[in-house]
């Protein structure tokens, strides 16, 4: 039996097991995924969430859960986890949200960012882990806009990066990496100046259409959620799990798609 599951808080409305159990009934494993609502002070949950075979790593432990593991140099860059895994008698930790979110908006939007200018709202573990790919892929600069002074780490040892609190840029690509999506009202994001094919990604997949991305859809066709991004990551890090390949549509199907 491989025992897997997702640690975070909330994570009533997770994906995530669904996602594992399409994984296992496809290749044939005999597994189980469960949710594990645990917070950043609740010791006690966390440990038992990290005897699980694999689990998936959520808000708000990302950062938390890599100082129990052994670090991926991936994982090490971003300063979080997103995917933890236990191999020969050790905790090894991963990231793959930016992996994800980099094949989501090539598949689901038809983003390529090599050399393009992008903004990201948000300094924390996902905008981080997205930051760390869009680098990777050859973004030719990336804007972070935040509301106070924050560190990206050695992110920002690459002259591509910039942080600030007034968007400056036009940009080809704006991603919502905050927490703007959870909550009702507008979304008072500062404004970002864009083109006609400028594509906007929330990384919030509950609610499907959050008020920010009703908001971009007013000027463009090219807005998306966060689920693709889910689902891409989870096909990563299922792989790393159980080392073998899982179509897309498997899970994609998993989440009625």
């Amino acid at each position: 039996m491989f025992r897997a599951g997702v640690v975070g808080s909330p994570v009533a409305h997770s994906l995530s097991p669904s996602l594992h159990q399409a994984a296992f009934d496809f290749l044939n494993i005999r597994g189980e995924s469960r949710r594990y609502d645990v917070g950043s002070d609740d010791v006690t949950g966390l440990t038992q969430a990290l005897e699980r075979d694999a689990l998936s790593v959520t808000t708000p432990l990302k950062e938390v859960v890599g100082r129990h593991c052994a670090m991926s140099e991936t994982a090490k860059r971003i300063g979080a986890v997103n995917s933890v895994c236990h191999v020969d008698g050790q905790l090894l930790g991963e990231n793959f949200d930016g992996e994800g979110f980099h094949r989501a908006i090539m598949h689901e939007l038809d983003v390529d960012v090599r050399n393009e200018l992008i903004c990201v709202y948000g300094a924390g573990p996902a905008a981080r882990a997205i930051i760390d790919a869009l680098l990777r892929h050859g973004a030719g600069g990336i804007e972070v806009v935040v509301r106070r002074d924050v560190s990206l780490g050695t992110l920002s040892d690459d002259g591509r990066v910039r942080v600030t609190q007034v968007p400056t840029i036009r940009a080809d690509v704006v991603v919502n990496a905050t927490s703007v999506g959870f909550h009702d009202g507008p979304s008072s994001l500062p404004t970002v100046p864009t083109f006609p094919h400028t594509a906007f990604i929330d990384v919030v997949y509950a609610p499907a259409e959050t008020n920010w991305m009703a908001e971009m859809r007013v000027n463009s066709n090219r807005v998306a959620n966060g689920l693709q991004m889910l689902i891409w990551q989870a096909k990563l890090q299922l792989e790393w799990w159980l080392g073998r390949e899982i179509p897309i549509a498997v899970l994609q199907n998993a989440v009625d798609l």
